[in-house]
């Protein structure tokens, strides 16, 4: 399995966190340990939904002039 680039997998992070729902991100902050957990699993859930679509692939392909999509069809918030 090759390494994937920390700028590729930075960028990745960011864009799904920024589009992540804006209660999960105010959850975050919450005064609440009850609200501060459900908003980070509701995160680690999101991420991992949108990291499914990120191809990981071995050096056989390292001629691929571009890095797979994270975020097939379009860029919306899920759900």
């Amino acid at each position: 399995m090759t390494r994937i680039a920390d700028e590729i997998l930075f960028t990745h992070i960011e864009v799904a966190i920024a589009i992540a729902s804006e209660a999960t991100l105010v959850g975050l902050g919450a005064d609440d340990p009850r609200t501060q957990r459900n908003s980070r699993v509701d995160l680690a859930r999101h991420l991992v939904e949108r990291m499914q679509g990120l191809e990981i692939e071995g050096e056989g392909n390292a001629g691929r002039s571009s890095q797979p999509t994270l975020f097939p069809g379009d860029l919306s918030p899920m759900g």
